[in-house]
């Protein structure tokens, strides 16, 4: 006794979109991985900065944050928040200190995993920041 045909297409297809979906979650986020040194190049400002705190959330992660340090700034506009994207290539930023390197327009840092600095203060090796270009 077999199992019926209908029932055999169900569970085909059923495994097809489940093994497609699940490989879409695995994916994730997809960028090239770029050097830091390249990531630096690239951004408009890179500064030392301790995250203080999220501000309420719409579309984008909003963050409050002081400056320790600043190694580069561009834009003549100071930075009031930095901003992260909730989707898969977004950055969920704790109360830390971090290395942060991003494009500012109109006073908002905007930071991503693919195209942004970002880097926990820790982890920054004892290479000044300024010695890596």
């Amino acid at each position: 006794m077999g199992v019926p045909l209908s029932a055999a297409v169900t569970l085909g297809l059923l495994f097809f979109l489940s093994v497609g979906l699940n490989e879409q979650v695995v994916k994730g986020c997809r960028c090239f991985q770029r050097r830091p040194q390249q990531l630096y190049c690239d951004s408009d400002t890179v500064i030392q900065a301790k995250i203080t705190g999220q501000v309420k959330e719409t579309k984008l992660k909003s963050y409050s944050f002081e400056i320790i340090k600043t190694f580069k700034y561009v834009d003549t506009n100071p930075v009031q928040f930095i901003v992260s994207s909730p989707g898969t290539c977004g950055i969920n930023l704790q109360n830390e200190e971090y290395l942060l390197g991003g494009n500012v327009t109109n006073g908002v840092m905007s930071v991503n995993m693919c195209s942004s600095l970002v880097k926990h203060w820790d982890s920054i090796s004892s290479i000044p920041v300024s010695e890596w270009l």
